[in-house]
């Protein structure tokens, strides 16, 4: 079976459980629109906010609800013991990797199709001329924080502590990708063009990548410790 077929596979067995089962969804949604609304009452509901705090909010939010669905991709696989099934079955390493990321990156992807309306909702007053670079620094950060986080979940899956374990590797490894995400969110809201900001998506994707590739290099080595 071919790389891609294996990650298809894997990447809809894992996608139909999820989807199915609506846990990570539903708490990812609920956490992210809960930490905007909670920051909309202390910033004040009738108070319009900057370009750059505005884009701090929503990165927040994206940010701590999405390692509610992060914490979960190995948590079925070691509760039931299939890790090591996994690893002895033909399926790659890589291929496992791949479409865990895939997974993890969906599932951002479906949080904020709730959690970008909301938000515009709450605090977008002046800022929509941001939405079309937005869309394209969501990609990128997703990319990025998804590829990062299989990885260390995978790490963080074989301590007792998993659920703290994660977000204290994980955010500190994508501190510059978040800084940079901030930034040129910023810089959008502000209605600066594109071309202005290509540096920064352009050093967002290099991490992105970069992220990606250590993931995929490494996988095989942590995975044998959940």
């Amino acid at each position: 079976m071919t790389l891609p077929r294996q990650i298809l596979l894997l990447y809809r067995k894992d996608l139909r459980v999820e989807v199915r089962k609506k846990e990570s969804l539903i708490a990812m949604a609920f956490f992210g629109v809960l930490i905007m609304v909670i920051l909309n009452l202390a910033a004040g509901l009738d108070r319009r906010l900057q370009a750059e705090p505005a884009a701090g909010i929503l990165w927040v939010a994206i940010l701590f609800s999405s390692v509610l669905g992060l914490g979960r991709v190995f948590a079925r696989e070691k509760e039931n013991n299939c890790v090591a099934a996994l690893l002895v079955s033909p399926l790659s390493p890589g291929a496992l990797f791949a479409a865990k990321a895939l997974v993890n990156f969906t599932l951002m992807s479906f949080s904020e199709l709730v959690l970008v309306p909301v938000f515009f909702a709450l605090f977008g007053a002046g800022l929509q001329p941001g939405l079309p670079v937005l869309l394209l620094l969501l990609a990128l950060v997703n990319l990025g924080f998804s590829a990062a986080g299989t990885l260390l979940s995978a790490l963080a899956a074989g301590t007792r502590r998993n659920e703290v374990m994660l977000p204290i590797l994980l955010y500190p490894l994508c501190l510059p990708l978040v800084a940079l995400a901030v930034k040129s969110t910023g810089a959008a809201f502000g209605g600066r063009p594109l071309t202005e900001i290509r540096d920064l998506i352009e050093s967002m994707a290099a991490f992105g990548l970069i992220y990606a590739a250590v993931g995929y290099l490494l996988f095989s080595h942590a995975v044998r410790e959940v």
